[in-house]
């Protein structure tokens, strides 16, 4: 008993004093002879005795993700045994390989000796991510609503994060279609900022009203004439090769979306302009793909040349009479049009998914048309209709109009 109280002190000793888990993954190994892996709940490996992998194998990190709040998992058809070092999320994990079901009981019991040094330093990581990632995201706070003294901002922040107030930076947004857990969205959190530094780019990067992953992206120079390099080539090179990496890795879809370039004190525009491109590409059809404000078309002009209140009167003057025939009737010209559009004017198609008699569409659209004051075979009109029809529903989406 005495051994084993002088082996837990040892080991919470060598973690305050090196801040590493060598002694204990060392213990570990010894003790058990099996190869380990030490991990956070992020999936970011700490230690192993194996390869020099950063992050877990699928295997492994789906474990993590379907964890059930157990204190231990045994796989016996891998004979894997992994073990939750606490009960909080930030305490991480330890999976031991090569353990058969008469020596669950033994591996426990060794890896008891180390928990309390594991959860110090898991702790500790955990404290310094926690305040890492509140000020990059009271940063981003500041930069993109509160736009007050930007410039104070900037100075006040340089020394860590090296934003340059006469530099050209663009906002790219991430977007998950499923809802995630706290767990994957830390891990996906961890998992982008590790990619950004194994790629070498001075990118700062947090999740935004808990559904959004924003990024900060620096323009780039021309090596050989040290101008500011105008072309998207390269940005959406690289926004397109950390998409499929993390679709890749996390197995969900997702859209991405680029904002344009601006001076850091108008770069709430960019954020803007990649919120309205994300939810428009997915209202479009253009989703699970990389879109960019400027390959939207008419909507590029739209999104880019009017406030918020000019798109919500435009939007009003096309649309108004069948959102207040609908609000008074229950009429549902809105959804007509809407699902008339989205099969290219095609009456039967457009009937058979709104489960109408062919008559009974024909009649709404002619509604339709009496109410705005249009004429739906004309190409100006529906063109008109169309964008006004969009432009509202991502509105809708952000909560930016009623």
């Amino acid at each position: 008993m005495a051994a084993d109280i002088d082996m837990k002190i040892a080991l919470i000793d060598s973690v305050l004093e090196t801040n590493s888990l060598d002694r204990v993954l060392e213990y570990l190994h010894q003790s058990m002879e099996r190869d380990i892996i030490i991990s956070d709940y992020k999936g970011r490996v700490l230690a192993n005795t194996g390869s020099n992998e950063e992050y877990l194998e699928g295997i492994f990190f789906d474990i993590i993700l379907d964890w059930q709040n157990d204190p231990y998992f045994y796989d016996e058809s891998n004979k894997i045994l992994c073990y939750k070092v606490g009960n909080h999320m930030q305490d991480g994990f330890v999976f031991v390989k090569g353990v058969s079901v008469e020596t669950c009981a033994e591996t426990l019991e060794l890896l008891e000796h180390a928990r309390l040094a594991l959860r110090i330093y898991f702790n500790k990581i955990a404290s310094i991510e926690t305040i890492e990632n509140n000020y990059i995201h009271n940063f981003f706070t500041d930069i993109f609503l509160r736009s007050i003294n930007i410039k104070e901002i900037i100075k006040q922040n340089y020394s860590l994060l090296h934003y340059d107030l006469n530099a050209l930076y663009y906002v790219s947004m991430f977007y998950p279609y499923k809802k995630l857990s706290e767990l994957e969205k830390q891990a996906l959190l961890t998992y982008s900022k590790d990619w950004l530094k194994q790629h070498n780019l001075d990118i700062h990067c947090t999740f935004w009203e808990n559904k959004y992953l924003v990024f900060i992206c620096p323009t780039h120079y021309n090596s050989k004439t040290l101008d500011i390099d105008f072309s998207w080539d390269k940005h959406k090179r690289n926004n397109a090769l950390y998409y499929d990496d993390v679709r890749r890795k996390f197995k969900f879809d997702a859209g991405m979306s680029m904002g344009d370039k601006y001076l850091i004190d108008q770069l709430h525009r960019s954020y803007q302009e990649a919120l309205f491109t994300l939810h428009l590409a997915e209202l479009i059809g253009k989703n699970n793909q990389v879109n960019h404000i400027c390959n939207l078309g008419i909507f590029t002009i739209m999104f880019k040349k009017n406030s918020v209140e000019e798109l919500k009167t435009f939007c009003r003057k096309f649309l108004d009479p069948l959102i207040i025939n609908d609000k008074e009737n229950n009429s549902m010209f809105l959804d007509t049009l809407r699902v008339y559009f989205d099969n290219n004017f095609n009456v039967q198609d457009t009937s058979e998914k709104l489960f109408l008699h062919i008559n009974t569409l024909r009649y709404r659209l002619k509604r339709i048309e009496e109410l705005t004051n249009t004429n739906l075979q004309n190409i100006g009109d529906r063109a008109n209709l169309y964008i006004a029809l969009k432009v509202h529903d991502v509105l809708l989406r952000l909560g930016l109009i009623d």
